[in-house]
């Protein structure tokens, strides 16, 4: 169950609402809370976005737009670095703290657990999750005894959806999952599952006591990026970019150029052809022809001509026409051909992409030289390894608060599985070198 403490729970359509006011005591008149109590709450479905399909609405978007999957992609590979690692610490005869890295299959109760839950793929997903919906949603399987969690899995962001809140314990009790949200399925289906939610504060201790008491052997205990006012969904910061319409108009730049592409005439060659010359070459016969013969007989030509003069094999190629002379003996063309002058792009919309690209990588957080686009009104390029090098630096080193906020789950892990409290989970670096200090261009370093 998830505490909402200090959130109004606002729910549209819904009637027969009234308020109250809780205090922090019987005695005391200061107002805490104020609760919004309707009715037959149970089993329902905090909707995510209006028709409770923000997540399906967000990636259809982002789909379309390679600066926010590139973006979206470096943050991901920036919070993983170069992966999960185990670290020990201890003190020095002088006392001092010492760090020092150690494998985890050195500890066979863990490493069993690592391979049975796919723990690297975990990592990713969750990550994944993170970094798209501020939120994650991973399921705990306990052993029949409920003193272990034998296995942990993620369950997607995109397909969660919270329970209304039980304004009498001001608690979220289930989490519901479904491909089919946007379908507009009701949570009775057979395409619904229902799993118990726990409360991510409640400690390792707390939330055994409780799954032994109330016989739950699986449950969601989900984690979060801090929310600001929100009372069910994290609004992920980068998403402002849908608030002021900046993707909308990045996604909207292709179509138009394509449109005006499309309605660009593109011809090569202006053919003019003297109706004498089929009457000259067909003589009498050109006025016995029908008028769909002569038509054909004219397609049939200019297809023809139209062959001989398009493809690579035909350049430098001859032509050749008929010359007849008018009434007054002057010589006249039977065929005219004119080259024209190609309509080339004018660039329209470049600045408006560039800009477009740059508003969405700053609300993602990346410098837009660590996915090789240049910055409007600068130079062309994708900038230098120097660049790129402390780019990295600061993005790696501002992952520190994302990284923790996925380490929960180690956290949580170690203390119900009692496993060495030693042992400290972090996420280790992947620190860009040049080549002249490193040949690989790469060092680790563990960010603890």
């Amino acid at each position: 169950m998830i505490n909402r403490y200090g959130d109004v729970a606002i729910v549209s359509g819904r009637r027969n609402a009234s308020v109250s006011f809780a205090t922090s005591s019987k005695n005391e008149p200061i107002v805490t809370d104020v609760i919004l109590h309707t009715e037959d709450e149970d089993g329902k479905v905090a909707a995510w976005g209006p028709n409770n399909d923000f997540p399906q609405k967000l990636l259809e978007q982002i789909r379309l737009n390679g600066a926010a999957l590139s973006g979206l992609r470096v943050s991901r590979k920036a919070h993983y670095g170069s992966g999960f690692i185990l670290a020990k610490q201890s003190s020095d005869d002088n006392g001092k703290r010492k760090i020092e890295t150690v494998s985890i299959s050195d500890y066979p109760e863990i490493n069993l657990f690592w391979k049975r839950s796919q723990m690297k793929r975990f990592w990713r997903e969750t990550i994944a999750d993170l970094e798209y919906f501020a939120i994650a949603f991973p399921e705990y399987i306990l052993s029949k005894d409920y003193k272990k969690i034998n296995r942990v899995k993620r369950q997607k962001a995109a397909h969660c959806r919270f329970e209304l809140m039980d304004e009498s314990t001001r608690s979220i009790k289930h989490v519901y999952i479904s491909t089919k949200w946007a379908d507009g399925v009701s949570i009775d289906s057979q395409y619904v599952d229902k799993v118990q939610l726990i409360d991510s504060y409640w400690s390792a201790e707390e939330v055994k006591e409780y799954c032994k008491k109330h016989k739950i052997r699986k449950f969601i205990r989900p984690i979060f990026y801090p929310l600001i006012d929100e009372s069910y969904y994290p609004k992920a910061e980068w998403q402002s970019i849908l608030n002021n319409d900046w993707l909308k108009i990045a996604n909207s730049i292709p179509k138009v150029k394509k449109a005006e592409i499309d309605d660009t005439i593109n011809i090569n060659y202006h053919i003019q052809v003297f109706e004498e010359y089929f009457e000259r070459k067909y003589k009498d016969e050109w006025d016995t022809f029908d008028v769909d013969k002569k038509d054909e007989i004219r397609d049939s030509f200019l297809k023809e001509l139209d062959d001989s003069l398009s493809g690579p094999e035909n350049g430098g190629k001859s032509i050749m026409s008929l010359i007849y002379k008018d009434d007054t003996g002057t010589p006249q063309p039977g065929l005219k051909i004119e080259a024209l002058d190609r309509v080339k792009s004018d660039g329209n919309h470049l600045q408006d992409t560039s800009a477009g690209n740059q508003e969405i990588l700053t609300a993602i957080g990346v410098d837009p030289s660590l996915i090789g686009a240049g910055i409007p009104g600068g130079k062309l390029g994708a900038g230098s390894g120097s660049d790129k090098q402390q780019a990295w630096f600061i993005l790696t080193a501002m992952m520190k608060t994302n990284r923790e906020t996925t380490l929960e789950h180690y956290d949580f892990l170690q203390d119900y599985n009692e496993w060495d409290e030693n042992l400290i989970g972090a996420f280790e670096d992947t620190v860009l070198t040049t080549l002249d200090k490193n040949p690989t261009g790469k060092e680790k370093a563990a960010n603890l």
